[in-house]
């Protein structure tokens, strides 16, 4: 994919990334961009609106130990004694999955220069532009490395990590992996560590290795520096303090630090560095979420785990489970990152880590996790879930080596890609990018456990900086410090470059900075996998001096890709219109419709979450420019929706036929119905552009019908639902059985005023209702049954006359909740759906929106109602997530 690929849009950033993987795109629709001293957090819908930032600070150094003056000049201890990193910078960044935040957003995982690893939410509440810190890792792991005195009492843990810092390889391929991409130009020489003066270097091993894991460059010393390193070395056995993690501190600072250091052990220089090595993080990843039961409680728990690795190619495993509750205002959600284990995974650096869910062809899944390191081995881990489900201390993780790559190649790993293609249950596919710019596909075949070499090209110039497969496989996208980005194809057992040819001609109007910029240092695909973000760093010497180059260091392009051909196989069946179009081939058309009815098919499945922002925006781009190619695309997708039957519903059969499927229809398919009319066929779009078409009358009554007739749906079954779990909380009072932790309905009298308002609703709602009538006096035990309101402005009573508004006798119009029906408070905020506009109060549990069957149905009996899951922020009516409403000048998420 050349630098020349069709933009959606570019947008430039005050500060260029330094590190491979600088980019990441998170399940609810934010990009976060890794931009040197602070990480940019973009919203794709709003790229000239307001940002989020997390602001970089320096943090102390971990109080290890101190060693004797002596040491300083041990080859383990100049890398740290010689660091100059004063200002802190972003190595890597890593975003949960969906759930995770207070607000049910997604947590980032941010790694520093310095080793530090730290949890940062959206600030919901704070009304600010900066992300606010939850968790700091580092702190937590040298707490438990202090507590077992880092292994070094049973010598088993400790020795591990000696053979590590005196078998480290590839001194030269670690140098040029692990400095900043910016300190060095394309065809720049690796440099080489200088010497120190008063240091005698004798060529043995341990003097080889003294730099060979440095994450810096190193400097000669001035000649002030020399006569303190000489005055320093005849204080003979003096303990002095060694500041890892990117101190600045020189000798002489060192000195002043003895009396604050008394308390602290002394140890040797190897204990020092295999301590700091430990402690020293380069790189972060989230597991995708996980579910199981709570053998305590015999709930289902919804968790995932945050994998760190080090210099001492450790790697450390945090769990973290979704918050028993959610709020949107000031409050405390105890959600705690809990250490489950270290795994010793290599030799020398962890530079690359990633996960992946396999099913092994079975009921039971398990995770797959490959790490990558400096010495360019790649391995991959198998765990179960429920092993790791069991881990509830810092113990030995059930992860086992399952495939190992070795290769002549010694070229460290600077980015690794895993896959589980649609294709093939029993087959993963791994992309090993390293810093020679060479690209590997490898196949590992989960029956046979055995890994296959299925390409090996030298597809950049530079440092391959970003990897990621994308429709579930199909195709590999890559990018490199040489400012390429490409993108790759399974052709029989190998892969092939095919150009981008999107021509999409909603792409708004920026500045192509394409022709400026000098390396590119990541990419992301969307949840929707039509659209890539690439970060390219700016040739500053290119800019305008005076207007760009003091804000202008780097930039993020937004590129199109669902008008190519990306392996998928293509539906023939699409009828491609608009021939005569100057803006999309025949083959645009095709490969367009293909793409997008498979990335709306993955959306129904329930676990994925509705963040489908790239493909609507593509669908609002062809209302504008191909209204009938989107008029036959819809139709088929809708008839495809109701029946599975292309043949059995479409836009010109009767209209009865289509709304008594209705009821079948499953829950996140209504949703997805909801969204595409309201943001797609209903929206009010500009103008038709010259190669439109008039749009068709009939066309948009159809749609608004089935708008209309789609949310009466929801809300019978959303009606149905909380009766069905009053009823269900009846029954536990009856046999005694606790309620503690069971979803507890409210509005119940304001949905049987509903229900008598309208004789139209479905035969079985009206026979809970008379089911709810018989309970009497006992149901203020199961539910929040409360005839009576009152306005909240003046106190006049409020009588039920819609489900959505409410207006008091002195004329105040008050909002009612979209999923109990109940007066909105005006005290405190409210959860609110940037879809339908509706507001929430009272949310709804999680066994809602995943149910299959409705709650109408007969064959429904309401003792299988899980009413146990937490209640979760999503809208009844569009199933994406809510959100707090926030002023125009604060970042805010747009999922569709």
């Amino acid at each position: 994919m050349s630098a020349m690929a069709p933009q959606y849009q570019a947008v430039t950033l005050i500060a260029s990334p330094s590190y491979p993987n600088a980019i990441a795109w998170s399940s609810d629709n934010l990009v976060a961009v890794a931009s040197g001293h602070i990480v940019t957090i973009l919203n794709p819908a709003a790229l000239d609106g307001p940002r989020g930032l997390v602001g970089l600070r320096c943090s102390d150094p971990f109080p290890i130990g101190v060693v004797n003056r002596e040491d300083l000049f041990e080859p383990c201890l100049v890398p740290t004694c010689l660091a100059r990193d004063a200002e802190p910078c972003t190595r890597s960044i890593s975003w949960s999955p969906q759930g995770f935040a207070p607000n049910s957003g997604c947590l980032l995982a941010v790694c520093t220069v310095d080793g530090h690893v730290k949890l940062y939410r959206s600030p919901i509440w704070e009304v600010c532009d900066e992300w606010v810190q939850v968790a700091d890792i580092s702190q937590l792991l040298f707490s438990y490395y202090k507590t077992i005195n880092f292994g070094e009492d049973n010598g088993s843990h400790l020795t591990s990590l000696n053979t590590n810092t005196e078998e480290t390889e590839v001194l030269g391929s670690t140098c040029e992996l692990q400095d900043p991409l910016f300190r060095r130009g394309p065809g720049q020489r690796k440099r080489k560590p200088p010497r120190v003066d008063g240091y005698i270097y004798d060529g043995n091993k341990d003097d080889l290795d003294a730099s060979n894991d440095a994450d810096f460059s190193l400097k000669s010393c001035s000649k002030s520096k020399k006569k303190s390193s000489k005055k320093t070395a005849k204080h003979r056995h003096e303990p002095v303090s060694v500041n890892g993690q990117g101190s600045t501190e020189n000798a002489k600072a060192s000195l002043s630090s003895n009396g604050e250091n008394k308390s602290l052990p002394l140890i040797t220089a190897k204990q020092y560095a295999c301590r700091d090595a430990c402690l020293s993080s380069l790189v972060v990843a989230w597991s995708p979420l996980v579910s199981s039961n709570d053998k305590s409680s015999s709930l289902l728990r919804h968790w995932c785990i945050l994998a760190v690795g080090s210099k001492s190619g450790n790697v450390s495993f945090w769990k973290l489970y979704k918050p028993e509750y959610y709020t949107i205002d000031a409050g405390v959600v105890n959600s705690d990152p809990m250490l489950i284990g270290v795994l010793q995974a290599h030799k020398s650096w962890v530079s690359a880590i990633t996960w992946e869910v396999s099913s092994e062809g079975s009921s039971k899944s398990s995770l797959l996790l490959a790490t990558g390191c400096s010495d360019g081995s790649v391995k991959i881990w198998l765990a179960n879930i429920e092993g790791l489900n069991r881990c509830t201390i810092a113990e030995e993780v059930p992860f086992a080596l399952v495939a190992e790559v070795t290769t002549d190649l010694s070229a460290p790993v600077s980015s690794i890609s895993l896959a589980v293609p649609a294709r093939s249950q029993y087959e993963v596919n791994l992309a090993i990018g390293r810093v020679s710019g060479s690209l590997e596909t490898w196949i590992w075949n989960t029956c046979s456990c055995k890994i296959e070499n299925t390409n090996a090209c030298h597809a950049h110039d530079q440092v391959v900086t970003g990897l990621s497969w994308g429709m579930d496989g199909y195709c590999l996208y890559s990018c490199s410090q040489d400012n390429s980005a490409r993108c790759w194809i399974y052709h029989g057992n190998h892969i092939e470059e095919i150009p981008v040819h999107t021509n999409f001609p909603e792409s708004k109007e920026s500045t192509d900075l394409s022709e400026v910029s000098n390396r590119c240092f990541g990419l992301t695909l969307a949840p929707g996998g039509q659209m890539i973000a690439v970060v390219r760093g700016l040739d500053l010497n290119l800019l305008d001096q005076m207007y760009q180059a003091r804000t202008q260091k780097a930039v993020v392009e937004f590129i199109w890709i669902g008008g190519q051909f990306v392996g998928i196989p293509l539906d023939r069946r699409i009828d491609v219109c608009n021939t005569q179009s100057t803006i999309f081939s025949s083959s645009n058309f095709l490969w367009w419709g293909s793409n997008i009815l498979w990335s709306l098919k993955k959306y129904e499945n329930v676990e994925k979450g509705l963040a489908l922002w790239d493909v609507v925006a593509a669908l609002q781009g062809f209302k504008k420019y191909a209204p009938t190619f989107l008029e036959t695309l819809m139709d088929m997708w809708i008839s495809a929706l109701f029946s599975g039957d292309p043949q059995c519903v479409s836009i010109n059969a009767p209209s009865f036929s289509r709304h008594d499927m209705l009821p079948s229809v499953s829950l996140r398919k209504l949703h997805l119905l909801n969204i595409i009319c309201r943001k797609v066929m209903l929206s009010n779009h500009a103008q038709l552009g010259p190669d439109a078409e008039n749009g068709n009358d009939s066309t948009t009554e159809f749609w608004n019908t089935l708008l209309i007739r789609s949310e009466r749906e929801l809300r019978e079954r959303l009606v149905g639902f909380t009766f069905a779990a009053v009823l269900k909380r009846t029954a536990y009072s009856f046999n005694d059985t606790s309620t503690e932790n069971s979803w507890f309905p409210v509005g119940v009298a304001q949905m049987d005023s509903w229900v008598t308002m309208n004789d139209e609703v479905h035969d079985q709602l009206k026979y809970l209702r008379s089911r709810i009538k018989d309970i009497g006096n006992r149901i203020n035990s199961a539910c929040g049954y409360s005839v009576e309101e009152t306005c909240p402005y003046c106190s006049a009573p409020v009588h039920f006359e819609s489900a959505d508004v409410a207006i008091c006798r002195d004329k105040h119009t008050l909002t009612r909740c979209r999923a109990s029906m109940i007066l909105c408070s005006v005290l405190q905020p409210v959860w609110h759906c940037v879809c339908c506009g509706g507001m929430v109060d009272k949310l709804l549990p999680q066994s809602f929106f995943a149910m299959q069957a409705s709650p109408l149905d007969a064959n429904q009996d309401e003792g299988s109602l899980d009413l146990s899951g937490p209640a979760v922020p999503l809208c009844p009516f569009c199933g994406i997530l809510l959100q707090r409403s926030t002023p125009v000048f604060l970042l805010s998420t747009s999922p569709v």
